[in-house]
């Protein structure tokens, strides 16, 4: 059996890679012949060969030694526009070698030497657009040209090689033949295309994992069944992470004789070529601090508990731990002073190259799929089509608020439909579920005016690894924080569609918690730059819709998304008025007033208060707070003996509040939607709300509730005292709210808002609504 890997480079590929390798003076490869026999023999290659750029020095090297046969990669073109070309010739001679680069500008010409003379000759990547001018009929010439096509390429995507390969086996003899018509030529003396599999390393880390197998012992075996299509493509297929090593190895090799790059330099070396600690010191290791070296690695790589797979994982361990090691180890515990820092900085700096090198090499790997994509479109009239896969971004999951809610709630939808959608957050805690991707903070800290909610930051490489390893193609962002962040610039990195929603309305909050206006515009700068960048904003409302427009975002990338309440849980079947009894021993059937949600400043809860105050001397009327918050205990010393906290509430207890109460007052000026607003007309409420804000989108005032200009303390008092002297009056409204909210089913709305995000689940339903409010007059028994 013959194990070979068909496509690698050593020192002898001395061309620069690019521009920045041009401008360093740095080579393609720096490896060194011997070493990549020694190592291809290690690792169970049968035949040994080197295929570097337009030279045979590395294989003249080696050619004395046992199974090794000459090849070379040549840079050709096509003479009509110059599109680059890379072909490999196998088993070649120094003759055919000067003939190969004489004739290479013309990939004809060179085709035709290499047929005339029986040269078993491979196209190399053939998707990979290295100039920017690839396109359908090179692709098409491809296939006229070429019996033998490389379609597993160490580093060049897994999607790459399978379009590549769909490509070559598309076309029957009687489509060639169409071809051949077409351009005036055939060249192909196969009928079937033979596939080979090479690593194409330039960087000596991945050398012969990636191979072509056969029958047989020899090169003349190689090439026959190379003739008769029986090889099979073997190994690793690329990914950015092994791109990245093989480049920074390279830089590694390149300015290590030419710059001393210090302790650091010694670390590098020794983290590439996984050097690991020797079990004794010895005075060379303790004079040169090899150990501390060792140790420094490992400390780095393990940072945070990471445990690595491989070597490549563990490179990557250590250089996406390296800005947090150093930071944490820089700030623990310590005052920070100038000189600390200065060396914050540069060590910042030192670990910033390193991320900026993955993020550039994850960008190029984004286009070069993209590339291979275009192309394979182009050629099939049935266009590739993957099944949407959406990465939800969420910096809010275990909290209790609306966004965390509408999160589990199509958490809980895509368990029950298998729908492909991964939910990453960032928690300290250990989550085991297959649908929740949970990456550990590197940093915490506690958000501002709330203190018991917690900002974390996970390590962004880690995530952007994640995302691009998964082949997400749509990310959606439930918030716009540190997730949402990362959320989004790994959608521009990776080139994919990011869709993002806009549940919080966060000016407002920032001036009601600080007063400060200059922090509610940088807020709003905040906002529409996020916003704006997305490909599509879903609103869960028009009052949101047009907040959004007012600060510069454009509406036709805005859609409006409704979400649903669940009606078994909310339903008037819970009504029990003793329930009561449990917060408040001496409750007697008082008219209940209610609030539910968050205690806090921006929800406009000192008006539910000052309402409450109004109705002090009316012993017929009690006002309960279901919530928690961090204005609780600032507001505890402002209500009167009418007012009651229950605290938080969940499950079947929170059924009975809303369905035990009366009258839902909401007084909030903030909201961007209103799921308590829902709940509360599902339990047969009548709500009154503010005019500013989204819960008066749910309201059709003096039919399903009361809605109250300004938040106006004096219509509240009145609005209120006429649904309690007048009982048949609230009873038509509480069938009003009833009947309104049948309309808001939750699954249904879940469907659709995930349709929007993108998941095209075939099984929506038929969803009813109402075209405006205004119609509910006419469906509805108004008052």
């Amino acid at each position: 059996m013959i194990k070979v890997d068909l496509h690698l480079h050593s020192k002898a590929s001395k061309n620069p890679g690019g521009y920045l390798s041009k401008k360093m003076s740095l080579s393609e490869s720096y490896v060194e012949p011997i070493d990549i026999y020694k190592t291809l023999k290690e690792r169970g290659m049968t035949l040994v060969t080197i295929t570097d750029h337009d030279s045979i020095d590395g294989c003249l090297e080696i050619a004395h030694l046992p199974d090794t046969f000459i090849s070379e990669e040549i840079t050709t073109y096509f003479p009509e526009d110059k599109t680059k070309v890379h072909v490999i010739a196998i088993d070649i001679n120094e003759k055919h070698h000067k003939e190969l680069q004489y004739l290479r500008h013309n990939i004809y010409d060179l085709v035709d030497y290499m047929q005339k003379n029986d040269i078993t000759y491979i196209l190399a990547h053939p998707l990979y657009d290295m100039d920017g001018k690839l396109n359908k009929t090179h692709v098409e010439k491809f296939l006229l040209m070429f019996d033998v096509w490389e379609v597993i390429n160490g580093t060049r995507s897994k999607l790459s090689s399978e379009l590549t390969k769909r490509i070559a086996q598309k076309y029957s003899k009687d489509d060639i033949e169409c071809l051949a018509n077409k351009y005036g030529f055939l060249k192909r003396k196969s009928d079937v295309i033979s596939f080979t599999a090479g690593s194409d390393d330039h960087g000596g880390l991945d050398i012969g994992t990636t191979y072509t197998v056969c029958e047989g012992q020899t090169v003349n075996d190689l090439k026959k069944a190379l003739k008769e299509a029986s090889t099979i493509p073997e190994g690793i297929h690329g990914d950015p992470k092994r791109l990245s090593h093989m480049i920074m190895n390279i830089v590694r090799s390149g300015l290590k004789n030419k710059v001393y790059l210090g302790s650091f330099g010694d670390v590098v070396d020794n983290l590439f070529h996984d050097r690991q600690k020797n079990t004794s010191t010895s005075i060379i290791d303790s004079i040169f601090g090899r150990n501390q070296v060792h140790q420094f690695i490992h400390n780095v790589t393990n940072f945070n508990g990471n445990g690595y797979k491989d070597k490549h994982d563990r490179i990557f361990y250590f250089f996406k731990n390296l800005f947090p090691y150093f930071i944490s180890n820089s700030l623990n515990g310590k005052k920070i002073s100038l000189d600390m820092l200065s060396s914050v900085i540069q060590k910042a700096i030192i670990s910033l190259i390193p991320t900026l090198t993955y993020i550039s090499v994850y960008h190029q790997r984004a286009l070069e799929k993209k590339k291979s994509l275009d192309l394979y479109n182009s050629i099939f009239e049935m266009p590739y089509s993957e099944r949407n896969k959406v990465a939800y971004f969420t910096d809010t999951f275990f909290e209790i608020n609306g966004v965390s809610i509408t999160t589990h709630k199509i958490l809980e939808l895509s368990k029950k439909y298998n729908l492909d959608i991964k939910f990453v957050i960032s928690s300290q805690m250990d989550i085991k579920s297959e649908k929740i991707v949970n990456f550990k903070p590197t940093f915490t800290f506690p958000l501002p005016e709330y203190p018991d909610i917690k900002v974390n930051i996970p390590n962004f490489l880690e995530v952007l690894d994640y995302i691009e390893r998964e082949d997400f193609n749509i990310i959606y962002c439930a918030t716009p924080g540190i997730l949402g962040i990362y959320g989004l610039v790994i959608a521009k990195i990776l080139g994919k569609k990011f869709i993002s929603t806009y549940h919080t309305d966060f000016p407002s909050y920032v001036y009601k918690l600080t007063s400060e206006k200059t922090f509610a515009d940088i807020t709003k700068t905040y906002m529409r730059l996020f916003y704006s960048m997305a490909d599509k904003v879903l609103v869960p409302s028009n009052y949101v819709k047009n907040n959004l427009e007012r600060i510069g975002v454009n509406s036709d990338k805005m859609e409006i998304f409704r979400r649903g309440v669940n009606l078994e849980k909310f339903n008037p079947k819970y009504r029990d008025k003793s329930f009561w009894k449990i917060y408040d021993p001496n409750y007697n059937d008082e008219f209940v007033m209610l609030y539910v949600g968050r205690v806090s400043k921006e929800k406009d809860i000192d008006i539910f208060v000052e309402v409450s105050k109004m109705f002090l001397e009316n012993k017929k009327v009690k006002f309960f707070i279901v919530g928690d918050g961090p204005y609780k205990e600032t507001i505890k010393n402002m209500v009167g003996d009418n007012v009651i906290f229950t605290g938080f509430l969940r499950d079947e207890s929170l059924s009975k509040a809303y369905a035990s109460a009366d009258v839902f007052l909401f007084p909030s000026t903030t909201e961007t939607f209103g799921n308590v607003i829902l709940e509360a007309l599902a339990s047969g409420l009548i709500c009154m709300v503010s005019d500013k804000g989204a819960a008066r989108e749910f309201i059709v005032d003096g039919v399903n509730g009361c809605i109250v200009a300004d938040n106006n303390l004096k219509e509240y008092y009145i609005k209120l005292n006429t649904l309690l002297n007048n009982r048949s009056l609230l009873e038509k409204m509480r069938k009003n709210a009833l009947k309104y909210v049948e309309n808001y089913k939750e699954e249904e709305l879940l469907i659709e808002m995930v349709n929007k995000i993108g998941i095209n689940f075939e099984a929506q339903p038929e969803v009813l609504t109402y075209e405006n409010q205004e119609e509910l007059l006419y469906s509805a028994e108004g008052v």
